[in-house]
């Protein structure tokens, strides 16, 4: 169970500050010369609304899925990233991999700031157990929580700060030297986000995509590609997983 919850809570943490890390360098008023602003790419995910459905594979064995729905309220004012999926993951001791479940919410304003970022991670083996981390930017603070159906059992706050992550991953045990975020005093720094035209190789030919590459101290986080609908047709991620939908898997 002590593993359980301290592999949640990291893998929520990370998630949720990485978020915000980027969009420090998504903001339309970023003049920093790149071959294609990254502004340029999320905001194609919010003029078309287009859902992108993705499965999640290690080593190509599938095991699990993702799913992203980019909304804007009515008024213009608000952006709104949905995601929900599941993913199985291998559980020293348990023999055998286990599902776990997430879905969460990135609330942003028309100008792409982050105003709220949820994230919420529930297993149903050996008990029902839910995971839950609430980011409030302008409040400084992460909101950690564990809960059973029987109510909560773990409750903590961290600043979003260096102190914080090195806090939360001291708690549980963890090297913070093992994370990108932990090698700078501020959790921006050394954060970098690139955006350019480029193709993709997919079944009967290529298509036409934006790569956006996330960096950390030299360091790549994320490379994903998104078409001119603005769905994501691929991405690859630091902890090995790739991701891709039906159509454009080889």
């Amino acid at each position: 169970m002590l593993y359980r919850t301290a592999a949640a809570f990291i893998v929520l943490f990370w998630l949720a500050m990485t978020a915000l890390l980027v969009h420090q360098e998504l903001r339309p008023g970023d003049s920093t010369l790149r071959e294609l602003p990254p502004a340029h790419v999320v905001k194609l995910l919010f003029m078309h609304h287009e859902r992108s459905t993705l499965n999640i594979y290690s080593d190509k064995l599938r095991l699990g899925q993702l799913v992203v729905d980019p909304t804007a309220s009515d008024d213009g004012k608000s952006r709104n990233l949905k995601f929900r999926g599941d993913l199985q993951v291998l559980i020293p001791g348990a023999g055998k991999r286990q599902r776990i479940y997430w879905d969460g919410a990135l609330e942003m304003d028309k100008l792409l700031t982050v105003k709220r970022f949820q994230l919420s991670l529930v297993t149903h083996v050996p008990t029902d157990l839910t995971t839950e981390i609430i980011i409030i930017p302008s409040e400084n603070v992460a909101h950690y929580q564990l809960r059973t159906t029987g109510g909560a059992v773990e409750r903590q706050d961290y600043t979003l700060d260096e102190r914080g992550a090195r806090s939360a991953l001291e708690q549980v045990g963890i090297d913070p030297s093992m994370l990108p975020i932990a090698k700078k005093q501020s959790l921006g720094a050394g954060i970098e986000v690139k955006a350019r035209q480029t193709t993709l190789t997919v079944p009967g030919g290529q298509m036409d995509t934006y790569q956006v590459t996330v960096e950390a101290n030299g360091q790549t986080l994320l490379e994903c590609h998104v078409d001119q609908l603005g769905r994501i047709v691929q991405a690859n991620t630091l902890i090995g997983y790739s991701l891709a939908p039906d159509s454009t898997i080889p």
